[in-house]
Protein backbone atom coordinates (compact mmCIF):
# COMPACT_ATOMS: atom_id res chain seq x y z
CA UNK A 1 0.00 0.00 0.00
CA UNK A 2 1.21 3.53 -0.73
CA UNK A 3 0.68 6.54 1.06
CA UNK A 4 -1.01 9.31 -0.77
CA UNK A 5 -0.51 13.33 0.56
CA UNK A 6 -4.01 14.79 -0.04
CA UNK A 7 -3.59 18.59 1.49
CA UNK A 8 -0.55 20.47 2.71
CA UNK A 9 0.11 23.99 3.47
CA UNK A 10 3.27 25.62 4.70
CA UNK A 11 3.95 28.84 6.07
CA UNK A 12 6.95 30.97 7.11
CA UNK A 13 6.54 34.03 9.30
CA UNK A 14 10.34 34.68 9.59
CA UNK A 15 13.30 32.92 7.83
CA UNK A 16 15.70 34.19 9.95
CA UNK A 17 16.64 35.23 13.58
CA UNK A 18 15.73 38.35 14.82
CA UNK A 19 12.90 38.61 12.14
CA UNK A 20 10.56 38.77 14.68
CA UNK A 21 10.07 40.20 18.36
CA UNK A 22 7.33 38.45 20.12
CA UNK A 23 7.40 38.14 23.91
CA UNK A 24 6.78 34.94 25.87
CA UNK A 25 3.62 35.33 28.06
CA UNK A 26 3.55 33.77 31.60
CA UNK A 27 0.57 30.69 31.30
CA UNK A 28 -2.06 30.37 31.00
CA UNK A 29 -2.27 33.20 28.43
CA UNK A 30 -0.38 31.66 25.39
CA UNK A 31 0.50 33.54 22.34
CA UNK A 32 -0.33 32.30 18.80
CA UNK A 33 3.03 32.73 16.63
CA UNK A 34 1.89 30.30 13.41
CA UNK A 35 -0.89 28.75 12.30
CA UNK A 36 -1.79 26.50 8.88
CA UNK A 37 -5.18 25.17 7.32
CA UNK A 38 -5.74 21.90 5.91
CA UNK A 39 -8.43 20.01 4.25
CA UNK A 40 -8.95 16.15 5.46
CA UNK A 41 -10.47 13.97 3.44
CA UNK A 42 -13.67 11.44 4.53
CA UNK A 43 -11.40 8.40 3.79
CA UNK A 44 -9.36 6.53 6.85
CA UNK A 45 -6.70 5.74 7.35
CA UNK A 46 -5.58 9.47 7.38
CA UNK A 47 -2.84 11.74 9.48
CA UNK A 48 -1.88 15.21 9.58
CA UNK A 49 1.52 15.58 10.41
CA UNK A 50 2.37 18.94 11.54
CA UNK A 51 6.25 20.34 11.79
CA UNK A 52 7.26 23.66 13.53
CA UNK A 53 10.49 25.29 13.74
CA UNK A 54 10.78 28.39 16.25
CA UNK A 55 14.20 30.54 17.35
CA UNK A 56 14.15 31.41 21.34
CA UNK A 57 15.48 34.11 22.96
CA UNK A 58 15.86 33.35 27.11
CA UNK A 59 16.26 37.22 28.30
CA UNK A 60 16.28 36.60 31.78
CA UNK A 61 15.93 33.51 34.52
CA UNK A 62 16.11 29.67 34.23
CA UNK A 63 12.59 28.19 33.51
CA UNK A 64 10.71 26.47 31.25
CA UNK A 65 8.57 27.35 27.97
CA UNK A 66 5.69 25.45 26.76
CA UNK A 67 4.53 24.52 23.03
CA UNK A 68 1.14 24.08 21.89
CA UNK A 69 -0.46 22.80 18.84
CA UNK A 70 -4.51 23.54 18.71
CA UNK A 71 -6.73 21.81 16.26
CA UNK A 72 -9.20 24.33 15.48
CA UNK A 73 -9.79 25.50 19.05
CA UNK A 74 -8.60 21.98 20.87
CA UNK A 75 -5.14 21.39 22.17
CA UNK A 76 -3.67 18.48 20.74
CA UNK A 77 -0.02 18.42 21.28
CA UNK A 78 2.37 20.28 23.78
CA UNK A 79 5.79 19.93 24.42
CA UNK A 80 7.95 21.50 27.07
CA UNK A 81 11.58 23.13 26.80
CA UNK A 82 13.87 24.55 29.27
CA UNK A 83 15.50 27.40 28.75
CA UNK A 84 18.13 29.69 30.96
CA UNK A 85 19.48 33.11 30.18
CA UNK A 86 22.94 33.13 31.41
CA UNK A 87 24.94 30.27 29.49
CA UNK A 88 22.74 29.41 26.39
CA UNK A 89 20.29 31.83 25.54
CA UNK A 90 19.50 31.21 21.52
CA UNK A 91 17.38 27.87 21.02
CA UNK A 92 15.51 26.60 17.80
CA UNK A 93 13.43 23.60 18.43
CA UNK A 94 11.67 21.61 16.17
CA UNK A 95 8.69 19.84 16.98
CA UNK A 96 6.86 17.33 14.76
CA UNK A 97 3.49 16.17 15.74
CA UNK A 98 0.73 13.47 14.41
CA UNK A 99 -2.96 14.14 14.74
CA UNK A 100 -4.23 10.83 13.57
CA UNK A 101 -7.68 10.78 11.81
CA UNK A 102 -9.07 13.96 12.54
CA UNK A 103 -12.63 14.44 11.90
CA UNK A 104 -13.34 15.01 8.21
CA UNK A 105 -13.46 18.87 6.76
CA UNK A 106 -11.38 21.95 6.57
CA UNK A 107 -8.99 22.68 10.25
CA UNK A 108 -6.91 24.98 11.21
CA UNK A 109 -4.09 24.10 13.05
CA UNK A 110 -1.88 26.68 15.78
CA UNK A 111 1.07 26.79 17.18
CA UNK A 112 1.48 28.69 20.32
CA UNK A 113 4.07 29.68 23.05
CA UNK A 114 3.63 30.14 26.88
CA UNK A 115 6.14 30.20 30.38
CA UNK A 116 5.13 28.38 32.58
CA UNK A 117 8.00 29.88 35.22
CA UNK A 118 6.92 33.25 36.89
CA UNK A 119 10.08 35.54 36.53
CA UNK A 120 11.45 33.93 33.41
CA UNK A 121 11.31 36.57 30.41
CA UNK A 122 11.98 34.88 26.45
CA UNK A 123 11.42 36.61 23.81
CA UNK A 124 10.57 34.30 19.99
CA UNK A 125 12.71 35.91 17.51
CA UNK A 126 12.72 33.21 14.56
CA UNK A 127 13.11 31.70 12.41
CA UNK A 128 9.25 30.53 12.68
CA UNK A 129 8.31 27.94 10.19
CA UNK A 130 5.15 25.17 10.13
CA UNK A 131 3.59 22.77 8.09
CA UNK A 132 0.80 20.70 7.59
CA UNK A 133 0.43 17.26 5.57
CA UNK A 134 -2.63 15.65 5.04
CA UNK A 135 -1.44 11.89 4.30
CA UNK A 136 -4.01 9.04 3.31
CA UNK A 137 -3.02 5.82 2.78
CA UNK A 138 -4.68 3.87 -0.09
Amino acid sequence: MANQIESYQAVTVTPVTDGVQIPVPLTPAGVGIAAVSVIVPGTFPNVVELKATVGVRGDTGTGSLLFRIFRDAQVIYYARLGIEAGFEKYYVPTLQAIDVNPPQGSHGYTLSIESLTPGVTATVIGPITMSASVINAI
